[in-house]
């Protein structure tokens, strides 16, 4: 008997998921992403950004298909992809799609918080494994397309009525032309804010098809020239297991500043040496892991002081450490206007410096999140990726032995770390470290929520206590009382049109 497709498997899982099934511990993380996404479109609607995407993001009429929840729900991506402010997984940047899409979806339809919930969460894990199978390969992190477009599909199908058949026609015809994201549009224009918008409103027109009675192919990941081939130097057609045992939500890592999850240890030790005055410092060098030194490599050609596009500014050690030393904290006001003006804030960001830390490398490769996962089920089949991305063979060996197989994430870590000395013109030095930062997915559960409350309830503002308050419960809600619930906590302005 021929093996099950691997879309057919997971939309045949996902169908038939209750939320019974979910554990308390999964219910609570999904909780904690979809404040979190909310708290990042508020943050959004904070900075100027906001008003330009809408005035840029659909101007009235001008896109077919932007109307409704497929509109609502891409605006919604464009604000909560704006700032960098979202959380992680193993694997991927999920939430954009697999938590205020399906809340969108299901309040326009009638549906309750259980069945909410339950896409949300199943929109999640195919799209975790989704990502996780080609992620030692071409494209990962937040630039991968398909795990937007996968989140969606399922998410919001599933509110929509798909049966396994339709929803796995619609998951193969949406990740049958993967988008492909060009990095210097993504670091310097506005065409970073669409890589969750545009799969979104991609997801919608697959619904739809499916629906009609489309043709899809369920053998996409596994066939001859598929995705598995297209996507990974090192496809892992194996994370398509352990459903209802296996939850990758359990790798949920919550951010808590703005800004690529790959520079915030950074800040947080620099920030722990708040305050500083900046014509005091004569150096700043910050050891890192090639995860943090890559980032920066590729945002600084576009950093321009106060003129630095906002994409490339989330990425920026520099400017990102300058203000931390400052101020004590990094936030959204620091993202434009006077604060971002500041000469001597970027004048202190020219004396912040990068030195490779082999240990901090080894910790984050090895770490389950964002790559150790995949790395250690991969075995030796990981050894040329490695490689290729310029890893020493001293390196790699020593990824190889730490990077141990959790196949049930009950013990998942992120350890992107850095460490922070700051040499002052009186020859005194002030140092700082951070295995990890804030909110990784190596903190219990209960820390990782009450992160994301408080993310919410700094970002949006009046009314803020009770949405979090009422969020403990969003999964027995009536329809009556979702709908109410979720426009009570609904971005001002997100109806861009």
């Amino acid at each position: 008997m021929a093996e099950i497709a691997l879309l057919r498997e997971a939309c045949e899982w996902a169908a038939s998921l209750k939320l019974d099934d979910i554990p308390a511990d999964v219910r609570h993380l999904a909780r904690a992403q979809l404040l979190s996404m909310g708290a990042a479109a508020h943050a959004s609607m904070r900075h100027p950004i906001g008003d330009r995407l809408r005035r840029t993001g659909f101007p009235a009429g001008a896109i077919s298909g932007a109307t409704g929840w497929p509109g609502d729900a891409a605006r919604q991506a464009l604000l909560t992809m704006a700032l960098d402010f979202d959380e992680t997984a193993f694997a991927g940047h999920l939430g954009h799609a697999s938590a205020i899409p399906p809340m969108i979806v299901g309040t326009e339809t009638g549906a309750g918080g259980a069945e909410v919930m339950v896409a949300q969460v199943a929109a999640a894990e195919v799209a975790a494994r989704v990502t996780a199978a080609v992620t030692l390969g071409s494209a990962r992190g937040q630039t991968a397309t398909h795990t937007h477009a996968a989140a969606a599909v399922v998410g919001c199908g599933l509110l929509l009525g798909l049966d396994a058949e339709r929803l796995t026609a619609a998951l193969s015809l949406a990740l049958a032309q993967p988008r492909r994201v060009m990095l210097p549009a993504f670091m310097a224009t506005d065409a970073k804010f669409w890589v969750a918008a545009a799969p979104t409103l991609d997801a919608a027109r697959c619904i739809q098809m499916a629906r009609a009675g489309a043709v899809g192919l369920e053998g996409l990941m596994e066939a001859p020239g598929g995705l598995l081939e297209q996507l990974a130097a090192v496809p892992l057609p194996e994370v398509f297991s352990g459903w209802g045992s296996r939850w990758h939500l359990r790798t949920l890592s919550i951010k808590a500043i703005p800004g690529c999850a790959y520079l915030t240890s950074a800040v947080e030790a620099a920030a722990s040496l708040a305050p500083v005055d900046a014509g005091e410092v004569e150096s700043v060098e910050v050891a890192a892991s090639v995860f943090t030194l890559a980032m920066e490599a590729e945002s600084l050609p576009y950093i321009n002081g106060p003129e630095s596009p906002l994409p490339a500014l989330g990425f920026s050690v520099g400017y990102s450490l300058a203000t931390a030393l400052e101020t004590g904290s990094l936030d959204v006001d620091d993202l434009h206007g006077e604060r971002l003006a500041s000469s001597s804030r970027w004048e202190l960001a020219g004396r912040v410096g990068l030195r490779h830390d082999p240990d901090l490398t080894v910790a984050a490769l090895a770490a389950a999140a964002p790559v150790g996962a995949a790395i250690a089920l991969a075995g030796e089949r990981a050894r040329a990726w490695l490689q290729a991305r310029g890893a020493s063979a001293e390196i790699v060996d020593r990824v190889l032995a730490e990077a141990v197989g959790d196949p049930e994430f009950e013990n998942p870590a992120k350890r992107i770390g850095a460490r922070v000395t700051v040499r002052l013109r009186d020859g005194r030095m002030l140092e700082a470290e951070r295995d990890a930062a804030r909110g990784c997915c190596q903190e219990p559960v209960a820390a990782r929520l009450a992160l994301a409350e408080a993310k919410y309830r700094a970002q949006a503002g009046g009314g803020a206590e009770a949405y979090v308050a009422a969020a403990g419960r969003f999964d027995s809600m009536s329809a009556t009382e979702l709908k109410s619930w979720h426009l009570a906590g609904a971005v001002a302005g997100a109806k861009l049109t």
